[in-house]
């Protein structure tokens, strides 16, 4: 064989193996393809359907994260979890920007802290943290869980007695399984002497009316505004004149002021006198209150919790269907936390029907021009 011929099948000897690493990286494409994460919004969520009646039921909106990213690697998650549900939904009755964020990572360190801070949130929950956490409140679970067999009352009352309030954990789906409550725990729940309230509504109320004025025979009191996220909360004061009986507790504008009743368990502006000298008090921001008794006497007045109750929270983690996170508790007068987050669907994508595409086509041509240019080069073999 010449120069020429051998140069010419050293040429197609290349072009084959051309053809044979294109086959195998078409081959191999798939394997190295990233797979993509894409999410759906809750169709429940909407204010119009499942989400409204929660909300108008009491209920707050807060925000867990987005399928497939960690905050901890991730710090656009805050504000991306934050757009999805405020483009579905209020976050409570009281204000329209949530205030919580359930964080799965234990440690918190300053940018995730600032980040937080930054898109408005000032509640976490959901574990025992380590790291920045000043300016946060920390939601401690207290009190386990509501889950069947797991659930104990003994644990609420527990978490109560080492918290002051109770913060149980709600997850209704944890993979394919569907979890149910325990209906035993949650019937003595609903029969006890609870303000069934929520993480943000907690922490808004707790600030308390202010003393305008006082004398030996009537004090003025006036609701403040909160310093987190504008929401409206009332506030609750507890009043009381030893030696005195109060005779007039009323709103100075004139409008009415209710008056509550041990079975009132969720945050409402009124009052309840817990005998003569002494009553409870929940004012709405900027109204003012005035309280009246006969004989004179100094009135201690103090921050309470409203009606004078145990708070008692229940807070739906990772809730990414509020139908079935919810439907157990329709008529339940217990509130929930729901922390928000889409539900991860694998992304539709051409590459993998291209590549199948391509490969039927190419395949089949390629093997037989390598082998004929393979014959070619080497005539002896034909």
């Amino acid at each position: 064989m010449d120069s020429g011929a051998r140069l010419r099948t050293g040429t197609h000897r290349l072009a084959s193996v051309r053809v044979a690493l294109f086959l195998l990286g078409v081959l191999l494409l798939p394997i190295a393809a990233p797979t993509a994460v894409a999410w759906r919004a809750d169709g429940w969520l909407s204010q119009d359907v499942v989400g409204g009646e929660r909300l108008r039921l009491g209920d707050e909106f807060g925000c867990q994260g987005m399928p497939g990213r960690d905050v901890a690697d991730d710090l656009t998650v805050i504000e991306d979890c934050k757009d999805y549900l405020t483009s579905n939904i209020e976050a409570s009755r009281w204000g329209t920007a949530p205030l919580s964020f359930g964080i799965d990572s234990r440690v918190i360190d300053t940018p995730i802290k600032e980040a937080l801070t930054e898109s408005g949130f000032a509640i976490i929950g959901g574990q025992s943290y380590r790291g920045d956490t000043d300016g946060l409140v920390e939601m401690a679970r207290s009190g386990g869980s509501l889950e069947k067999n797991i659930a104990s009352i003994t644990d609420i009352q527990d978490g109560i007695e080492e918290n002051g309030y109770a913060n149980l954990y709600w997850e209704a789906q944890l993979e394919d399984l569907n979890v149910r409550r325990d209906k035993e725990v949650v019937a003595w729940i609903e029969d006890q002497p609870f303000w069934f309230t929520t993480w943000g509504e907690w922490l808004t109320a707790s600030h308390p009316p202010v003393t305008l004025s006082q004398n030996t025979t009537e004090a003025t009191l006036r609701g403040t505004s909160t310093i987190h996220g504008q929401w409206t909360t009332p506030g609750t004061a507890f009043l009381s004149v030893p030696g005195a009986n109060i005779s007039a507790v009323e709103r100075i504008d004139g409008l009415e002021f209710p008056v509550l009743t041990e079975a009132d368990r969720q945050l409402t502006p009124g009052y309840r006198l817990l005998d003569n000298h002494s009553v409870i008090m929940t004012i709405p921001p900027q109204v003012e209150v005035r309280i009246a008794w006969d004989g004179e006497g100094i009135a201690f007045i103090s921050g309470a919790h409203f009606n004078n109750l145990t708070p008692f929270m229940a807070t739906g983690h990772h809730t990414t269907d509020l139908f079935e996170w919810s439907k157990d508790f329709q008529e339940s007068p217990i509130r929930f936390t729901w922390l928000i987050e889409p539900q991860a669907e694998i992304e539709p994508t051409w590459i993998l029907p291209a590549i199948a595409v391509i490969t039927i086509l190419i395949v089949p041509g390629a093997v037989w021009w390598t082998l004929r240019t393979e014959r070619k080069a080497d005539p002896e073999e034909e």
